[in-house]
């Protein structure tokens, strides 16, 4: 009796030490996170893409209801966690957002996306669910999109979610992780309806599941009664939070309809439209420099392990992660449309290989002079993902050389903001004639008179102007003795600062100057429609008129 008590106590002892270095390994590695994402959040300029977000933010914080647009727009996650976030910060309309609040909202999805690594420990162990968070928490790639308000680092982390649950739902078949796969599920459809693929490589991952359970038990596919049930508690989940997401708590149910319209535009979006790219593209990108290359040669040796083992010595979650991992590549390598943050879906998968090519590696090397050397080239690795990370993230954000920069804002828009952040022009009356202005709404935003038009259209008299450069030879006869200023939108796109006589004499350096204009193709040039703007402008709506914006 004594000797069952005193193991049972050891058991509890274990359990309790085991539980405290697994949630002080994850919560060190969450910090680590956002302590690497937080500082300078304000610095780089928003991509136009931020911009449109941010717009529609500014609309929702109004009382405006969310509508869904299936044109190149999509979900209302980003939206709905940016609101608390905005609120909290005080902000009541587009003028009294900024950068910090809204990425906020990535800078957080992507410390979650480190804790969610915890809960796949009992599935690939502690060591290798540890160094996965841990390539997440400080890698370039990660780093830099999960500053970004865009849909993609809550997509990913709503697929590390579906993953988790949908592994549980394999091997236990319970009720909750059928609610759970439904749920991350909707949330992933609810961030982008570029879901669909990833729900067809996990797929694949449970046709291999189905081929290798009747292989080895000589079952039906593996399914029982239990699979049954939790897959219908899921998918009464997903329709649910489906359509309180999309149709905004029940305000707009013709969303729902306008997501099921979206397939055909999601097939011609996919061909390319100016983001046509090789399928070699994703590996280059994410090969970038040798902290890249060391990455991908250990999810090789990892996927090569994992592939070799036999079924009983190697997790069942592990292979299929790696069909999971192959699928995802192909599908997203093959379709020709590609940028830049889509490669996170990739990374996810071949993080967690990579650790576990990392942990193979570190079993095969039986003495301790072989793992002395192993730690010191851990060392140089986390070394050199600190100097890229700080490279392309802190250093230079915007440049056309960084690999992560995709027709990315240029520096010039902060000098644009601050000429019209001076109290003595916030109500001066500014024409903006541009065929895609983005994102001059954002850095206009604190202004109370701004119009929209296109370059054929004549906007009447304002006090300043700014248009394309072709958009101001039509308008010579108004803009005679004005004092033009080029200013670089993002490569390869220049806007005119024309300001008035009297108004430039009392301007410094009054030159003629170019700054940052850059000189590559701008991929998204055109993408973007506005209306008839006018002169009359909402109260409380920081001064910018509702163009229609499409990404």
């Amino acid at each position: 009796m004594q000797n069952e008590e005193t193991k049972s106590a050891s058991l509890v002892k274990s359990f309790r030490s085991s539980f405290f270095i697994l949630h002080s390994a994850f919560v060190f590695i969450a910090a680590l996170a956002l302590a690497v994402r937080l500082p300078h959040l304000a610095e780089r300029p928003m991509h136009t893409d931020e911009a449109v977000n941010a717009y529609i933010t500014g609309q929702l914080l109004t009382g405006e209801t969310y509508r869904y647009d299936n044109h190149d727009r999509h979900g209302p996650v980003l939206y709905a966690a940016a609101l608390p976030i905005a609120r909290l910060a005080g902000a009541k309309n587009l003028a009294a957002l900024d950068e910090t609040t809204l990425r906020l909202v990535p800078v957080l999805a992507g410390v979650l996306v480190v804790l969610l690594f915890a809960f796949a420990v009992p599935e690939i162990g502690l060591a290798a669910a540890a160094i996965a968070a841990l390539l997440w928490a400080v890698a370039a790639l990660p780093v830099y999109y999960d500053r970004y308000f865009i849909h993609e680092t809550l997509f990913v982390a709503a697929t590390l979610g579906f993953l988790l649950a949908g592994w549980r739902l394999l091997n236990s078949a319970s009720l909750a992780s059928g609610a759970l796969t439904g749920l991350c599920a909707a949330l992933m459809l609810a961030c982008k309806e570029t879901a669909m693929l990833n729900f067809a490589a996990a797929g694949a991952a449970i046709v291999w599941w189905w081929f290798e359970t009747w292989r080895t038990q000589k079952t039906f596919f593996g399914i029982n009664s239990a699979h049954w049930r939790s897959g219908a508690a899921g998918l009464g989940i997903f329709l649910a939070v489906l359509a309180l997401l999309f149709s905004w708590g029940g305000q707009n149910w013709q969303a729902l309809a306008d997501l099921a319209r979206s397939v055909p535009r999601l097939l011609v979006r996919a061909s390319g439209e100016g983001h046509e790219k090789s399928a070699s593209y994703y590996l280059t990108l994410l090969g970038n420099g040798w902290s890249g290359r060391i990455f991908l040669a250990l999810a090789f040796v990892g996927g090569v392990s994992v592939a070799l083992k036999k079924p009983a010595a190697s997790s069942l979650s592990l292979r299929l992660c790696l069909v999971y991992a192959l699928a995802i590549c192909v599908i997203y390598s093959a379709i020709p449309y590609k940028t830049p943050w889509l490669a996170l879906n990739l990374w996810l998968p071949l993080s967690v290989l990579a650790a576990a090519g990392a942990v193979a590696i570190w079993c095969a090397a039986k003495s301790s002079a072989a793992r002395w050397v192993l730690l010191a080239c851990v060392a140089l690795m986390l070394l050199a993902l600190g100097r890229t990370t700080r490279k392309w993230v802190f250093l230079l954000p915007s440049d056309e050389r960084n690999p992560y920069a995709y027709a990315h804002t240029g520096e010039d828009m902060l000098r644009l903001q601050e000429f019209f952040d001076k109290p003595a022009r916030r109500d001066a009356l500014i024409a903006v004639l541009a065929t895609d202005s983005w994102p001059l709404p954002w850095y206009l935003r604190h202004c109370s008179r701004v119009g929209f038009w296109q370059p054929e259209q004549d906007p009447g008299a304002a006090d300043f102007y700014i248009t394309l450069p072709e958009a101001a030879e039509r308008m010579q006869a108004r803009l005679k003795d004005w004092r033009p200023e080029f200013y670089g939108v993002r490569p390869g796109v220049l806007l005119v600062l024309w300001t008035p006589p009297e108004v430039a004499s009392r301007l410094e350096n009054s030159r003629f100057a170019i700054h940052g204009a850059g000189s590559s193709v701008n991929p998204h040039a055109g993408s973007v429609r506005y209306g008839v703007a006018q002169a009359s402008l909402p109260a409380g709506s920081g001064g910018i008129l509702p163009p229609v914006p499409n990404f």
